[in-house]
C-alpha cells in the first residue's frame, strides 16, 4: 500500500538520528561563525595599496591582511563562471575560484572574511582583480584552488540575498561620474528597453550575447551573457524593465553580467508608450512559480512523499539533510551496510500552469553509485497532470559523475507540454539489492512567463570554458 506523507520539520530532526545507518552521517545544522582575527583592509585600500599590479606582473599579499566583504553574484545560472563578486562599503572587485557551484556554499548575501596572505591582485581587462600566483604551471596568475579558497574565506552567519541591495540608478550615464564607485558592484537599471526586445534571445548557441539596453535617457549599456547560461535562449522581453547584476568593466568598456533569469523584471511587453493600460498582466515577464532550496529553516518545504516500498530495516527514504553546510533532499537505500529494495517519490506543490508560457524546470543534484553500473534509470524525473492517475516521465538533461558529491545543474527542463494545466513533478527514486544509488537534490526552481512566445525544447547546460 502506499503511504502518501506530509513531513515536519521535527520528524525530519527525529529520523536523522538514526542517519548512522546509511553510507555516512550529515552534520549537525550549526550556523557558520567567524572567530578569527578583525577585518584590517577595505576593497578600496587593497586596490590602491595593489595599484601597481599589470597583467604581465600581479602583486602576491605578503602581510596578514583580512577583508571583510558580501557576496553579491551567483554562479546558479551558468552564466558566472568560476567568479565571485565581493563588495563593501568601500567597492567591489571579483574573485578567482576554481570550482562550479559555488553558490551552493558561498551564496548571494553571505558575509565572508577573506584571509588574504598569500593570495594575489592581478589585472585582467585592465581591471584589479582577487586571484592566486601560480608559478610552477607557468601561469601568471590562476583561480584559487577550491580546497585554498575554503581555507581563505570563511563565513559568518547565514547568507541571503536580503543581505545585499542593489544600487537603483535610471540613468545609465551616471557610472562615469565615479567608476571607481560602481564597477564590479550590484545595480539595477530602471526603465530600460532591449533593443531587440521582442525578437532576439539572449545569447546564441556558440557564443556569448552582447545586447543593448537603453534608458529614458538615451545612454546604453552592453548586457553580456554566455551561451551556457541556462537562460541563453530566453527571449528578450519587450517594453520597460528593470536590469540587475553585475556591473564589469572590461579594457575601459562598461558590460552588465545577469546572475539569473530573475535579474529581468517588470517589463511592460509592449514597446509601445502606455502599452499596458488595460491593466492585464505583463506579456513576457519572468515569474518564479516554485523556488525551494530545501534549507535548514524550510527543511522539505511543500514537497511531499510517497513511499511506495520501505528498504528493509528502515522507516524512509528521502530525508532532509546536510552535508558541509549544503543543504538537500537525499534518497538511499543503503541500509545496515547492504543495498535494498526501494522505491519512492519527492513530489512537488501544484504549479497552476494557465496562462504560462516559457516553463522551465531547475535544479542542482549529485548521485553517487557504490558500484560498476550507474543505473540511472532508477533516478526519474517524472509529471502528473491534476485528474489523472499517470506519471509520465521527462528527461534530465545532466547528472553528475557518480563518483563525487559535487552537484551540477539539471540543466534547463521544458515542460510548455503542460501549459493550462495544474501539474506536480516528483523526483522518482528506485533501487535493489544489487545497486542502491544515493541521490541529493536542491535549488529547484520553476519560473515561466506570461503571454510570452515558447521557446523549443529545453536546452542542456554544459561545462563551459573560462573566458579569463
Amino acid at each position: 500500500m502506499k503511504l502518501l506523507r506530509n513531513i515536519s520539520l521535527p520528524l525530519i530532526a527525529s529520523l536523522a538520528l538514526f542517519a548512522c545507518e546509511r553510507d555516512y552521517d550529515a552534520p549537525l545544522l550549526t550556523e557558520p561563525e567567524y572567530t578569527g582575527p578583525a577585518a584590517n583592509i577595505t576593497i578600496s585600500e587593497l586596490r590602491t595599496q595593489n595599484a601597481a599590479a599589470t597583467t604581465d606582473v600581479p602583486i602576491i599579499i605578503a602581510q596578514s591582511q583580512i577583508l571583510k566583504a558580501t557576496i553579491t553574484s551567483s554562479d546558479e545560472a551558468g552564466n558566472i563562471y568560476k567568479n565571485i563578486y565581493i563588495q563593501d562599503e568601500t567597492g567591489a572587485i571579483g574573485v578567482r575560484v576554481d570550482q562550479n557551484n559555488i553558490c551552493t556554499k558561498y551564496p548571494v548575501g553571505q558575509t565572508i572574511y577573506i584571509d588574504l596572505e598569500g593570495l594575489c591582485v592581478s589585472v585582467y581587462g585592465g581591471e584589479q582583480q582577487i586571484a592566486i600566483y601560480d608559478e610552477s604551471n607557468n601561469y601568471k596568475t590562476a583561480p584559487i584552488p577550491w580546497e585554498i579558497f575554503q581555507e581563505k574565506a570563511i563565513r559568518d552567519g547565514w547568507g541571503a540575498p536580503e543581505n545585499v541591495k542593489p544600487i537603483v540608478l535610471d540613468d545609465i550615464s551616471t557610472i562615469n561620474t565615479n567608476p571607481d564607485n560602481y564597477k564590479f558592484k550590484l545595480v539595477q537599471f530602471t526603465g530600460v528597453t532591449f533593443q531587440n526586445g521582442g525578437k532576439g534571445i539572449f545569447a546564441p548557441e556558440d557564443a556569448y550575447g552582447e545586447e543593448n539596453i537603453t534608458d529614458s535617457h538615451g545612454n546604453s549599456i552592453i548586457v553580456r551573457t554566455s551561451n551556457y547560461a541556462s537562460f541563453a535562449s530566453n527571449k528578450l522581453p519587450e517594453g520597460k524593465g528593470n536590469i540587475t547584476g553585475i556591473l564589469g568593466r572590461f579594457n575601459g568598456t562598461w558590460q552588465l553580467t545577469l546572475r539569473t533569469a530573475n535579474d529581468v523584471s517588470d517589463f511592460t511587453g509592449s514597446n509601445e508608450e502606455g502599452g499596458n493600460e488595460g491593466g492585464e498582466t505583463p506579456s513576457g515577464e519572468t515569474k518564479t512559480l516554485l523556488d525551494e532550496k530545501f534549507d535548514k529553516e524550510n527543511g522539505i518545504g511543500n514537497f511531499t512523499i510517497e513511499d511506495i516500498t520501505l528498504p528493509n530495516g528502515s522507516t524512509y527514504v528521502w530525508t532532509a539533510s546536510n552535508y558541509k553546510d549544503t543543504y538537500y533532499m537525499m534518497a538511499s537505500a543503503f541500509v545496515n551496510g547492504a543495498n535494498q529494495n526501494s522505491e519512492s517519490r519527492l513530489i512537488s506543490p501544484e504549479l497552476d500552469l494557465n496562462g504560462q508560457q516559457n516553463i522551465t524546470l531547475t535544479f542542482m543534484h549529485t548521485f553517487k553509485t557504490f558500484g560498476a553500473d550507474t543505473h540511472l534509470q532508477d533516478l526519474k524525473l517524472e509529471v502528473k497532470v491534476k485528474g489523472e492517475n499517470k506519471w509520465t516521465e521527462i528527461t534530465i538533461p545532466q547528472y553528475s559523475t557518480g563518483t563525487d558529491n559535487s552537484f551540477v545543474p539539471s540543466g534547463d527542463i521544458n515542460l510548455n507540454n503542460f501549459e493550462n494545466q495544474i501539474i506536480q513533478f516528483a523526483f522518482h527514486y528506485k533501487s535493489t539489492t544489487e545497486n542502491a544509488l544515493r541521490w541529493q537534490i536542491n535549488n529547484v526552481k520553476v519560473t515561466a512567463t506570461t503571454g510570452g512566445s515558447t521557446d523549443g525544447d529545453g536546452g542542456t547546460t554544459i561545462e563551459p570554458t573560462p573566458n579569463n
